[in-house]
């Protein structure tokens, strides 16, 4: 499967699904993201499809919506579909047996809604896929978009959603042939500004430790003079604190160079390329990637591969 899809007809039952199960902005026309990351992403995949416009809280229409003459990529958009039928409650996936995991409590509480009987799964499970649950028009468009066929998931399927990575289904595909050979691929054929960047990111000097900690420092004596000294405190104030702070914050920018710049189909994007991609963040499988060639290309850097 290409960053195309199976077909350019997917691009109008998308626009009509985001359009519609995007929570409506509550004044004016539009929709509010909520800074839900299934929002956000929704929000994208319609400004990026040409029917609007990108605001601080979420989008608007344009008045005169038009596709662009390159559609962003499929994959991209499909990740945000699934996302968006996710949250709003339009789509679901179910454990081998069909029922649905436990409901969480949330802290001090026993209990947590009523129980229900889950309907049953009209998706049906295809190699390392599971079941699920989709409804009409969730089905429509997740259809549309040549993920399901016949009541189950289609081969095009399996790789897009080890990018979601369901926790009903526990997906194993770090042995995968075709993730360990994607490796390969991302670590011997890496643009050379790609390199750069990546050595930049992953550079943390003793200075720069220094300065973290120092700040930090004041930042939490102006905390504990204002709300006291049990306050809570949020900043480095050891150098030791301030590289583990570091060091968190560089494996997050080191996801984001692989949420904005890889896919498992394509590899590293070119320039052109990745202007057609949306910015999937929680990628577990842009993630695993990260780790896999952190791991090769900074062998003395383990902090990389968590």
């Amino acid at each position: 499967m290409t960053a195309d899809g199976p077909h350019s007809h997917w691009a109008a039952d998308t626009i009509a699904f985001l359009g519609g199960n995007l929570p409506p902005a509550e004044e004016g026309n539009g929709w509010e993201h909520m800074f839900s990351s299934a929002c956000q992403m929704g929000c994208e995949a319609l400004v990026a499809l040409g029917h609007a416009e990108k605001t601080e809280w979420g989008a608007v229409p344009l008045e005169s919506p038009r596709l662009p003459s390159l559609l962003p990529r499929w994959d991209d958009v499909a990740i945000a579909v699934l996302g968006l039928a996710e949250q709003r409650g339009k789509f679901a996936y179910r454990q081998r047996d069909g029922s649905v995991l436990p409901r969480q409590a949330p802290p001090g509480w026993t209990t947590y809604g009523r129980a229900r009987v889950p309907s049953t799964p009209n998706v049906g499970a295809v190699d390392s896929l599971g079941l699920a649950r989709a409804e009409p028009e969730a089905l429509s468009v997740l259809q549309s978009l040549g993920l399901i066929a016949d009541g189950r998931w289609t081969g095009a399927s399996e790789t897009l959603l080890w990018r979601r990575q369901p926790q009903e289904w526990h997906l194993e595909f770090t042995s995968d042939p075709r993730f360990t050979g994607a490796v390969e691929r991302a670590v011997n054929a890496i643009p050379h500004e790609v390199r750069a960047e990546m050595d930049r990111i992953v550079t943390i000097s003793e200075d720069e430790a220094l300065e973290t900690a120092a700040r930090g420092a004041v930042a939490n004596r102006k905390r504990r003079a204002k709300h006291g000294p049990s306050t809570v405190l949020l900043d480095p104030e050891t150098p030791e604190q301030a590289r583990r702070h570091l060091e968190f914050w560089r494996r997050h920018d080191l996801d984001w160079l692989f949420f904005r710049g890889w896919r498992l189909a394509d590899g590293w994007l070119t320039p052109e390329e990745t202007e057609r991609a949306l910015e999937i963040f929680h990628d577990v499988l842009a993630i695993e990637m990260r780790r896999a060639v952190a791991a090769r290309l900074y062998p003395d850097l383990p902090f990389l591969a968590d």
